[in-house]
C-alpha cells in the first residue's frame, strides 16, 4: 500500500468517527463539523499531490541525459571554451580608503549655493 492511501484511509476514519460522535451528542453541529473535515482533507490531498510532482520533478531532474555531440577525433569539441568566472574584488573589512592628503578632492554640490 503507498503513503497516500494510508493517509486518504486514516482521514476517512477519523471523519466517520467525527460524523458518528457528534450526531451522537449533538445533531445540530453535523454540517460544521463535516465542513472543516472536508476543508481538512482538501489540504490534505492537495499537499499529497504537490509532495508527489515535487518527488517526479526530482525524478526526472536526476535522470541521466545522453550526449548530444561525441567529441572530435583529436579530443577537442567543437564549442568555444567556457569563459573563465568574473569576479568583482571585496576589500577586506580592515581595508579603508585614501585619507588625508591623499585622498580626492570633495565633490562640489552644486545645489548648496557658494561654498
Amino acid at each position: 500500500m503507498s503513503t497516500t492511501n494510508i493517509i486518504i484511509g486514516i482521514v476517512l476514519g477519523l471523519a466517520i468517527a467525527g460524523v458518528m460522535i457528534t450526531l451522537r451528542n449533538r445533531p445540530r453541529d453535523v454540517y460544521s463539523a463535516l465542513l472543516v473535515v472536508g476543508i481538512a482533507a482538501l489540504a490534505i490531498t492537495v499537499t499529497i499531490i504537490r509532495v508527489n510532482q515535487y518527488q517526479e520533478e526530482k525524478a526526472s531532474e536526476n535522470a541521466v541525459t545522453p550526449l548530444a555531440e561525441p567529441a572530435t577525433a583529436s579530443g577537442a569539441s567543437a564549442e568555444p571554451p567556457p569563459h573563465p568566472p568574473v569576479a568583482v574584488p571585496v576589500p577586506s573589512p580592515g581595508m579603508r580608503g585614501a585619507t588625508g592628503s591623499a585622498a580626492p578632492a570633495a565633490a562640489r554640490n552644486p545645489y548648496l549655493g557658494q561654498p
